[in-house]
């Protein structure tokens, strides 16, 4: 049975939160939960947000939803996703899992949005030229696989035939002391015949492409995140401006 007390604290939150948060036009509902349990409506949360939905699904089996304005429902097949949108506002035409997703979850985007691809861009830009990424010579290969019989071919970061040039972008993780004792694999994801740990792995692997790539007549430069300005989290404050002066200084042989 329905406690319309609770029903009317729960408005009040909702309608304090759209106050506080007045660019928000729709939110899941499980965004709540802190403010529902600090207010002592639910002791805790559960399963991300189940306390309140299950409200919502009683109100909703009774008819009663119109109890809370601020819901909309959307429904697929048997499955109703709840969000909370500001009282007399238009419930969204779009599905707010359409609308709302997010690129940073997809990792083509992060990709894109790394350091690593930003200053890629700013090595094509100094050059003049457009670097073929993640390019493998079938000279330059990673240890036996467990079979014992096959390797892999290792990326660059950045190959310019023109030049002869490859650029590896060095973040954190290739500078930092090994310390990790985790079971290796190489770039591949297949597994090594002998167990290292990936700092020394890939440690072993950037060695490698700096001895191997010159014996190919192929010129290596090495540009490091801490050649720039760099944040807490070592992610480069990007300026283009001055970073670009930075990368053409590092490619001033080639330019």
């Amino acid at each position: 049975m329905k406690d319309l007390s609770k029903i009317d604290r729960i408005n009040k939150e909702i309608e304090e939160f759209f106050k506080a948060n007045d660019s928000l036009t729709i939110v899941p509902v499980k965004k709540l939960m802190p403010a529902f349990i600090k207010a002592g409506i639910f002791a805790k949360d559960i399963k991300k947000g189940l306390p309140i939905r299950l409200i919502l699904r009683e109100l909703d089996k009774n008819n009663e939803l119109a109890l809370i304005p601020y819901v909309h429902a959307e429904k697929n097949g048997e499955h109703t996703y709840w969000y909370f949108i500001p009282a007399n506002t238009k419930a969204p035409e779009t599905p707010y899992k359409q609308e709302k997703k997010k690129p940073e979850n997809d990792p083509i985007a992060i990709r894109l949005n790394s350091d690593e691809t930003y200053v890629i861009g700013l090595c094509d830009k100094a050059l003049g030229l457009t670097a073929d990424r993640q390019k493998r010579f079938d000279f330059l290969l990673g240890d036996l696989h467990k079979n014992g019989k096959t390797q892999t071919l290792l990326p660059v970061d950045a190959y310019y035939e023109e030049l002869q040039l490859v650029i590896e972008y060095k973040e954190i993780q290739n500078l930092k002391p090994i310390a990790s004792q985790e079971k290796s694999i190489d770039e591949d994801e297949e597994e090594n015949t002998k167990t290292v740990s990936r700092d020394e792995q890939r440690r072993i692997y950037d060695e490698r492409r700096a001895k191997v790539l010159p014996e190919n007549d192929i010129s290596l430069v090495v540009i490091s995140y801490s050649d720039f300005d760099y944040d807490d989290k070592n992610k480069i404050i990007r300026e283009e401006k001055s970073d670009l002066k930075i990368v053409q200084e590092a490619l001033k042989n080639f330019r």
